[in-house]
């Protein structure tokens, strides 16, 4: 019996799943689009400064503005009932207090024998977080349409 020979060429990622890095692009450029839809901005300009966002705020994470279309494309599909939505909100004292309650606590419970919890330890430097949630798809009419 032979032994199975390695496939060549890049391994391929599995189907339906995304890395964390690409999901987090995805949620900045949400929140900035969705941000700038609100203020009433276009969908040209709110593509714009998602880029300017997520380029300011992560300079080293690769966004154009065709990747951004790309990901609206995929994220929020023109006949979508039902979508992801992300909100960012940046966090108070109290929330910053709280997050370092609880980051005590996971090592509390590290330290008991039975438990294998990883701690994060970046939890006193959050200044934002991030919610997702369902919620119904919002429909942007162009203010110039013809009235019937």
């Amino acid at each position: 019996m032979e032994a199975e020979k390695k496939k060549r060429g890049r391994p391929r990622q599995a189907k339906d799943t995304i890395q964390y890095w690409q999901f987090a692009r995805v949620a900045g450029v949400m929140c900035a689009y969705d941000e700038a839809r609100e203020r009433g901005d276009k969908h040209s300009v709110a593509v714009r400064g998602a880029v300017e966002h997520l380029k300011k705020s992560s300079p080293g994470m690769p966004i154009s503005e065709t990747e951004v279309k790309r990901i609206l494309a995929v994220w929020r599909p023109r006949n979508a009932g039902t979508i992801l939505r992300f909100e960012r909100k940046i966090l108070t004292e109290e929330d910053i207090k709280s997050h370092c309650w609880l980051q005590e606590q996971l090592a509390v419970l590290q330290g008991k024998r039975d438990l294998k919890l990883e701690v994060p330890t970046n939890l006193g430097r959050l200044t934002g977080s991030i919610t997702v949630r369902f919620a119904e798809r919002r429909n942007y009419p162009r203010h110039n349409r013809k009235i019937i």
